[in-house]
């Protein structure tokens, strides 16, 4: 099975409820829509109105076939929940924003959000996302085809939705994304919902509420807890009530630590993790003692003889998933050089440790206010992600005195990702 399939799971679910939605009006952006007192909001790219959906049998049947343990209690208040909702017109707005890069630069950034258009809102949502390898696997670029992005679905419970892209895409596509580099992610974060409370203020006249709940899977569930914390250690003055979180790396350490003791990867990150490390923090890796086998070639072409077919071919953000696959496998001592595997960090692998350090959601100065719930959900046979940085932040939040409920579940990356959908889906119908 090549890891398209595996990943098949978790994005069918989204891209299900996604077909079920049919265009509005198809309305233009509008002219004006920000005015000369804009700190953040640039522009406005492209808008989106349309129904929630039609097929409401459909609908159950997906959520019956994902959900088969769901009692008849929970799918008896998720149809009642959902037939509230079908008719419902939502907008989508993509933006461009003013933000700051990991260096203190100005840069722009594109983010999309979704609002009712009656604007009956039942809170923001706030939901950072996962660790794609497309560049243009992007929830801005999505409203364009009149799709949803995975992580712009909960839109349709009636929540203003936030789905920032961050940088790496679009404007800056030029550089890696920044995996794993927290500060930077509460920042862009915080700027673009900034921009999207000047656009909805602008123009519905509507002013969005202080406060947020935090969903995030994958690469976005620490990022979940990045944003939360930028937001509470910078007195932004936006309340966090909950923090659903799931499938994460806490902790970089801790993950490559696993990652060298199990001497497998089944969803090939670490190359581009090591290259946003490399970018941001200038440590000038020399990568033919990162990687092996051709995968330390630095030119931009797929002919190894022009020094091609390597890191900066496959990681560029131009390929996709399944072909990356193909040619690197899972095996990590197929291309990660020797000293990857020992016990201490040395050689280059050295200087990652401070920056891996730097960016842990487990050790840094910051926890959950006592009134934020963290809802975490991992599960212990994740085949992507290793488990024991959930099992850390855990034991460390509890320490700490947090709120925290672990769901400890069983299954691949994408099982507990399904788990983590639904569970979500529930609480956000009958909120």
């Amino acid at each position: 099975m090549n890891l398209l399939n595996t990943v098949k799971k978790v994005l069918v679910l989204g891209t299900f409820f996604t077909t079920l939605l049919f265009a509005g009006s198809g309305c233009t952006p509008h002219d004006n829509t920000q005015e000369e007192t804009s700190e953040h909001l640039i522009e406005v790219l492209d808008i989106w109105e349309f129904k929630t959906g039609f097929a409401f049998d459909i609908i159950l049947s997906l959520i019956g076939d994902f959900g088969g343990a769901l009692s008849a209690e929970v799918k008896e208040k998720i149809t009642t929940a959902l037939d509230k909702k079908l008719s419902e017109v939502i907008c989508g707005v993509a933006i461009s924003y003013n933000t700051m890069d990991p260096f203190g630069n100005p840069v722009v950034a594109t983010g999309v959000f979704f609002y009712p258009k009656n604007l009956k809102v039942k809170g923001v949502l706030e939901i950072p996302p996962i660790a794609n390898m497309e560049k243009t696997d992007v929830a801005s670029l999505n409203i364009k085809d009149k799709q949803l992005a995975l992580e712009s679905m909960p839109c349709m419970m009636g929540y203003i939705t936030l789905n920032p892209d961050f940088i790496g895409v679009r404007y800056t596509e030029d550089w890696p994304r920044p995996y794993l580099l927290a500060e930077n992610s509460g920042l862009a974060a915080y700027h673009f919902r900034k921009a999207v409370a000047e656009y909805l203020l602008q123009k519905e006249q509507y002013r969005m509420p202080n406060r947020s709940i935090l969903i995030g899977y994958s690469l976005g569930g620490s990022t979940s807890l990045a944003i939360a914390a930028y937001y509470e250690r910078n007195n932004t003055g936006i309340k966090i009530d909950q923090i659903h979180t799931g499938g994460g790396i806490y902790d970089g350490l801790v993950a490559f630590d696993t990652y060298r003791r199990t001497e497998r990867s089944e969803y090939q990150a670490i190359p581009q993790v090591i290259m946003a490390m490399n970018h941001y923090y200038n440590l000038n890796l020399d990568f033919t003692k990162i990687f092996i086998n051709g995968m330390e070639n630095p030119e931009l072409n797929p002919n190894p003889e022009e020094g091609g077919d390597g890191y900066a071919w496959w990681f560029s953000g131009h390929q996709n998933v399944n072909a990356i696959d193909r040619r690197w496998g899972r095996d990590l001592r197929a291309y990660m050089h020797p000293d990857f595997f020992n016990e201490e960090y040395t050689g280059e692998f050295l200087k990652l440790k401070e920056p891996l350090e730097r960016n842990s959601i487990v050790y840094n100065d910051w926890k959950p206010g006592p009134f934020t719930e963290v809802y975490l959900t991992h599960s212990k046979e994740d085949n992507f992600i290793p488990v024991e940085g959930a099992d850390l932040l855990y034991e460390e939040y509890k320490k700490k005195g947090c709120s925290i409920h672990y769901n400890r579940t069983t299954g691949s990356h994408n099982d507990g990702a399904l788990e983590f959908i639904l569970s979500g889906l529930l609480y956000l119908l009958v909120r």
